[in-house]
């Protein structure tokens, strides 16, 4: 299993059109087989900064071969490169884990 976190500062006026190509991404990547869930979600704190939790029965390797060139990233990834000024991603092993 894989967890990525997703950590984009966008454009002011670019916020809610991120937002929007998020959500329509997520809407296709969640019928993917390997899906297991994901958050979208905003800061409180600072409005440009937008943040992504997903995970994935997934290895990075199988992500990013199997899942990224799917053609369904192309429109999120091209508002993004619009109104994105900066994006980092981390690619977590889960260690530990608590549910209610």
């Amino acid at each position: 299993m894989i967890t990525l976190n997703v950590f984009v500062k966008v454009k002011p006026e670019g916020r809610e059109e991120l937002l929007e190509a998020g959500r329509a991404l997520f809407e296709e990547l969640a019928k993917q087989p390997t899906f297991l869930d994901a958050w979208l979600c905003t800061s409180e704190e600072e409005p440009d900064l937008i943040v992504v939790y997903e995970r994935w029965n997934e290895t990075k390797e199988s992500f990013v071969q199997n899942l990224l060139p799917k053609p369904f990233y192309k429109p999120y990834l091209a508002v993004l490169e619009r109104v994105g000024l900066d994006r980092k991603i981390h690619w977590l092993e889960e260690r530990h884990a608590w549910h209610a």
